[in-house]
């Protein structure tokens, strides 16, 4: 208790010290993450296996945070290490440059400090980006990196601040593409205000739209020759629950598109409300520029949604689809606090926040934790319980064999992200990722999960011949791990089969 008290003294005196609890949180999360299973969630598998190549596009998702993904593991080599490192990294600079963003805005540290607890308390930053986030993540720093450039260029104009507006429109654009919608939100959320619309017609914003673009060219290309490969996905998900009706379907998505409005939003607001009382009630009528401009950026944003739902006719509109724009939250309720003069009439607000957030932040940690420990008593698994990993390395071990095989080909992705760790140093391949080069010469290993029987899968088979390996003397074996912490008393059950693609199959 005393501890409680001496750090709420702490932010009291000095609201920037939030930075350090949000640090040691990132930390600690990546240090849980590495702890608790060595199983793989399906973003992560995906990040590992696509991993081994450098391409201008990827699927259906901008490559930016494969490209952060791809340098991390080439530097420390493939491991839930590397993609905790990543994924925390980004969300602790998204907390940074939001607060930096918001120190453009106002003097008071407290503002700065409250902001930044705000991200913590949204649910798409502690809850589905620690659960199994990746793009998501590269576009809630994208985001905050932006909102820090471009307020900065509204405030204390000079080329560097419009070529760094430049570079983070870029970047936000190839994390996901959902996030164009912000910068055009930004330039119309700043028309009505004169002073403010001298900046857009300052002929630095040349500079911006220059570099932005030469960022984006190189995807930009790869899409136009690609183009149903990067939109189809998105577009199926977003009308998976299409019934065919035009009108029902489509006001299906706008119901969505509220329901995760608000239930994206709701902690936000309600640990406000606990920190800062009625100071935030009373600042619901008072504007100030700053609160005109971030408000009109947030219900464009929603209404830009809302219109290409409608477009697409898109029945599913998640709250991860939506975190880019609720990130604007945290800075617009702050600056109505301020304005109503919150921060000077509650110093306590701060640390009257912090422990609310972090109690989300790291309860959420502990819950996942738990979850994995608890599992075998309520006989239920998470995706990253499953022992992919184990299960290689334990086909590996058994093989006799002193190196690794010259290639594995996965019958899942989460069997192929499992491979990168047991065997780094082979060419892992996946029939469903035409991107990937062709596999090697030499020894390889073909691991599938083993459904209704363990004979080699067509679309496994179909593969390999293609690839010139011989598959009429594939011998497949079954192989059955346990859990994680039961004890040997839940298992998986997989298959696998050496196979070999001979010199003369290149010819």
């Amino acid at each position: 208790m005393q501890a409680m008290r001496r750090i709420r003294d702490a932010l009291i005196a000095k609201p920037a010290r939030v930075l350090w609890l949000i640090a040691a949180y990132y930390l600690v999360a990546i240090l849980v993450r590495v702890l608790r299973a060595d199983g793989l969630q399906s973003d992560e598998a995906e990040q590992l296996f696509q991993s081994q190549f450098l391409l201008w596009g990827y699927g259906r998702q901008p490559p930016f945070y494969n490209w952060l993904q791809y340098g991390v593991i080439h530097l420390i080599g493939p491991s839930i290490f590397a993609l905790s490192l990543v994924k925390n990294g980004l969300l602790f600079l998204t907390c940074l440059f939001y607060g930096l963003a918001a120190r453009h805005l106002s003097e008071r540290k407290e503002l700065s400090a409250a902001a930044m607890l705000g991200v913590l308390a949204l649910p798409t930053v502690t809850i589905l980006a620690q659960r199994d986030l990746s793009h998501a993540v590269a576009t809630l720093f994208a985001v905050s990196f932006f909102l820090y450039a471009f307020f900065g260029a509204l405030t204390r104009p000079n080329l560097w601040r419009y070529v760094l507006t430049g570079v983070a429109i870029g970047i936000g654009a190839i994390s996901k593409y959902n996030f164009v919608v912000l910068p055009i939100a930004a330039l119309l959320a700043i028309l009505p205000e004169a002073e403010l619309r001298r900046r857009l017609f300052d002929r630095r914003l040349i500079a911006t739209i220059v570099v932005a673009g030469l960022i984006c060219l190189p995807h930009a290309l790869w899409v136009l020759g690609n183009f149903q490969t990067a939109t189809a996905g998105t577009v199926n998900a977003m009308r998976d629950d299409a019934t065919g009706n035009v009108l029902l379907d489509r006001l299906s998505g706008i119901l969505d598109l509220g329901s995760a409005a608000v239930t994206g939003s709701l902690v936000l607001v309600a640990f406000m409300l606990i920190a800062f009382g009625r100071s935030l009630i009373d600042g619901w009528n008072i504007e100030t520029v700053w609160t005109r401009v971030t408000g009109r950026m947030f219900l464009i944003c929603l209404a830009a949604i809302g219109l290409i739902a409608v477009g697409m006719g898109a029945t599913t509109i998640s709250q991860k689809w939506l975190s880019p724009f609720l990130l604007i939250l945290p800075l617009y309720l702050c600056l109505k606090i301020e304005a109503a003069g919150g921060f000077a009439r509650r110093v306590d607000g701060v640390a009257r926040l912090a422990p609310l957030s972090s109690a989300l932040a790291f309860g959420f940690l502990l819950y996942l934790t738990t979850g994995n420990l608890l599992s075998p008593v309520i006989n239920r698994y998470s995706k990253d319980s499953l022992p992919s990993v184990t299960f290689v390395r334990q086909v590996l071990a058994e093989s006799g064999r002193q190196n690794e095989p010259d290639f594995i080909v996965a019958g899942s992705a989460a069997l192929g992200g499992a491979a990168r760790i047991a065997a780094p140093e082979a060419a892992v391949r996946l029939s469903s990722f035409a991107q990937a080069n062709g596999i090697p010469e030499g020894m390889g290993l073909v691991v599938w999960p083993t459904d209704d029987g363990m004979a080699l899968p067509a679309p496994l088979a179909a593969y390999l011949q293609d690839q010139g390996v011989d598959t009429r003397d594939v011998s497949p074996k079954a192989m059955d791990v346990p859990y994680a912490y039961s004890r040997g008393r839940k298992t998986e059950a997989f298959s696998y089969a050496w196979v070999s693609r001979p010199q003369a199959a290149q010819d």
